[in-house]
């Protein structure tokens, strides 16, 4: 579904209801695919349509010649390195604007556009006097100084691609981010004012919130971790890390999802369950995600470069004590001591006696826990982030758009 139509239950809405887009294979081509921007984009605007701030949406992708002539020009013989210069070289993104640009209902006035990210120029697309806005979980800035977002990118592509973001960030009558860590960012490496970024948060990718289990067992001494980067996401500190608990807690189990096809064989370690890549939107593959949740008392990810994390915010409303890398935008997440624990990245050490210190205390991964599922439920669903986006609109709308201004 490339677009979305503008639905007649919501197109009467008031000044506050946007039109959202979407781009590029990076991020998504379809709003309302569940794998569009790791699932956020389903729920994200499935939730501004039932709350009645969604005029409609729409999405694109570059195909044709103009894709394989880009591709051409971006080639690196190392796959991941050529996929992030195709991505962030600026004539992909400029025909990703283009195509967009079509997209729109010419014959339907739209007072505000949203857009996913920054992967296109929503700011040129827009009508007389209207607003324009984005919504992002980290940005080209943030990405450049992670040990594993860009590595190997050079200088020269590194500076288009913080110029082009920089240019679509000032455009912005409003910059929504996920936290206060990426609003930061925003205002130091992007030059956004600050009364033009508002913090919504994010939501936990569910379809309906679940229930606390009244009989969950925090002394099962089982551990989820959920990655499909593995690397990035601290795997290889995670399993010695775990073998070393293992020596004073023998029974402690590791459960893995996310890894596609075969682990290679040196991880193949006793005591640690590989359930492979596992999606959400097939039933039987859902209710193995669902079970480990349930099962787990203790949930980790020591990522090396992490902006948010979904899986975190998913684990906190199963009410699983977390533990988690203390950098970055998902340290926001876990108040250390109180709902979780923090670690340093590629600490080894310190991630064996944060796991040791959970699975050989029930009732301290029990209060963690808790305390974890009441914090999410303050902040890391998806109604309360579509109302926190609704109140900032209102108030973006009494201003006069960055737009009119330009005119």
């Amino acid at each position: 579904m490339p677009q979305a139509q503008a639905n007649a239950s919501t197109s009467t809405a008031g000044r506050s209801a946007f039109y959202g887009l979407i781009g590029s294979g990076l991020v998504g081509r379809d709003p309302f695919d569940r794998r569009s921007f790791s699932g956020i984009s389903y729920y994200f605007f499935k939730e501004c349509e039932r709350q009645g701030l969604l005029l409609g949406a729409a999405g694109c992708e570059l195909e044709g010649w103009r894709k394989w002539l880009l591709l051409a020009l971006s080639y690196h013989r190392q796959k991941a390195l050529w996929r992030m210069r195709y991505y962030l070289d600026s004539r992909y993104r400029d025909q990703l604007t283009r195509i967009l640009a079509t997209k729109i209902p010419r014959g339907q006035p739209i007072g505000t556009l949203l857009q996913i990210g920054a992967m296109f120029d929503g700011g040129a697309l827009l009508q007389k006097n209207a607003y324009c806005t984005s919504y992002h979980d980290g940005n080209i800035a943030m990405r450049l100084r992670s040990p594993y977002g860009a590595r190997g990118f050079d200088e020269r592509r590194a500076a288009q691609a913080l110029a082009y973001e920089r240019k679509v960030a000032k455009k912005m009558d409003r910059v929504f981010v996920m936290g206060d860590y990426l609003a930061k960012s925003f205002e130091e490496d992007l030059g956004v004012e600050p009364h033009r970024i508002v913090n919504i948060s994010h939501g936990a990718n569910f379809d309906e919130i679940p229930t606390p289990d009244p009989q969950k067992n925090y002394a099962a001494q089982e551990v989820l971790f959920v990655a499909v980067e593995f690397e990035r996401k601290g795997g290889r500190v995670l399993l010695p890390a775990f073998q070393r608990v293992r020596q004073q807690i023998p029974g402690a189990m590791l459960h893995v999802i996310g890894v596609r096809g075969d682990p290679p064989a040196d991880l193949h370690l006793e005591n640690v369950r590989w359930h492979g890549f596992k999606r959400k939107e097939v039933p039987e593959e859902a209710a193995v995600i669902q079970d480990l949740y349930r099962r787990c008392s203790v949930f980790v990810l020591p990522s090396f470069y992490e902006p948010f994390g979904i899986s975190v915010s998913e684990a906190m409303l199963y009410g699983i004590a977390p533990i988690i890398t203390g950098d970055w935008g998902v340290a926001e997440k876990v108040v250390p001591g109180v709902s979780g624990l923090h670690v340093k990245a590629g600490d080894e050490d310190g991630l064996a006696a944060a796991l040791h210190e959970l699975l050989s205390d029930p009732a301290k991964a029990e209060a963690y826990g808790k305390a974890a599922r009441q914090r999410g439920l303050d902040h890391f669903t998806w109604p309360a982030v579509v109302t926190n986006l609704g109140h900032a609109l209102d108030a973006m709308h009494q201003e006069p758009s960055l737009g009119s201004l330009r005119k």
